[in-house]
């Protein structure tokens, strides 16, 4: 039970660093890199390895938060609880905001296949699911780690 603890862990450390990543680092400095001739190279060489561990972290963070989560049952504290089910519900959320609206948009902008309104659009949808997660992302934890450590109140 704790190798499904621990790589879930490990996979949510790396997805979720990554989400913030992108939010405060990548999307405010992606003006001056352009300004600079920085932007191509970093997304043509680093955009599409960081995005792949990215997507690929998410849905290995939801299953093996699973499998902790059927193994655990009776096994851990918490678990079954109503908080913990509310960061998974919030954790699979995320992880459909990864595969079904950041991924298919990130995809199109950095192959070049739109201009104009839709790379506009494409931007904005991928941003604002971007920012829903990081958004999340903080009860997400909240509910998890008080599933396991505690309660709500000090």
């Amino acid at each position: 039970m704790w190798v499904a603890e621990f790589f879930h862990v490990l996979f949510g450390i790396f997805w979720i660093g990554l989400l913030w990543f992108f939010n405060i680092i990548q999307v405010p400095s992606m003006p001056k890199m352009t300004e600079s001739g920085a932007a191509k190279p970093y997304t043509q060489i680093i955009l599409p390895k960081a995005l792949w561990w990215f997507r690929h972290t998410a849905w290995l963070t939801v299953v093996t938060g699973i499998i902790y989560y059927v193994v655990g049952r009776g096994q851990v504290e918490g678990i079954p609880s109503m908080t913990i089910h509310i960061g998974m519900l919030l954790g699979v959320i995320m992880m459909l905001n990864v595969w079904v609206f950041i991924w298919p948009n990130q995809k199109k902008i950095i192959a070049g296949e739109l201009e104009g309104d839709a790379l506009a659009k494409a931007k904005k949808t991928a941003l604002m699911a971007s920012r829903t997660n990081a958004i999340l992302s903080i009860p997400m934890l909240m509910a998890m780690i008080v599933a396991n450590h505690g309660s709500w109140t000090f």
